[in-house]
């Protein structure tokens, strides 16, 4: 019985551990016709969802939530959003970024390091190329 109990406490305290580590948030946005949003996110992955609903949504899951910066606004052209990632405990960090938007809400992305889902997709798309300055060092073989 005592064993069975310790395990409990084990389980316990583990999930306790998880959930400090794993910060979950939504930030929702009521908006009045045709608007904007604008998206800059680094290292994570980026979900993009439409919906009816007069409603920009942006729900968050963060693993190691303290290695963000995370910052948001709105005025009358539309919703901000940045998330970006800490320097040094940043690099540890990770998260998922599900967006959901009006049909007629314009989208802009600017994604570092990212992964990009798109579902239910109608629209024009236009992938710029990397920045020729920026170098990006690849790990010599041994």
């Amino acid at each position: 019985m005592q064993q069975l109990n310790q395990l409990l406490q084990v389980v316990n305290a583990a999930s306790s551990v998880a959930e400090i580590v794993r910060e979950k948030q939504i930030y929702r946005y009521g908006v009045r016709g045709v608007t904007s949003l604008y998206l800059h996110v680094e290292g994570a992955e980026v979900r993009v969802f439409r919906w009816a609903l007069p409603t920009i949504e942006v729900a968050t899951q963060l693993k190691l939530g303290f290695g963000w910066r995370v910052a948001s606004e709105q005025d009358e052209f539309g919703v901000y959003f940045v998330a970006r990632r800490r320097k040094l405990v940043g690099n540890l960090a990770g998260g998922t970024f599900s967006v959901t938007v009006p049909h007629d809400t314009h989208v802009t992305l600017r994604l570092e390091h990212c992964s990009l889902w798109m579902l239910d997709l109608s629209t024009t798309l236009d992938l710029v190329p990397n920045d020729p300055n920026q170098i990006t060092l690849l790990p010599e073989k041994t």
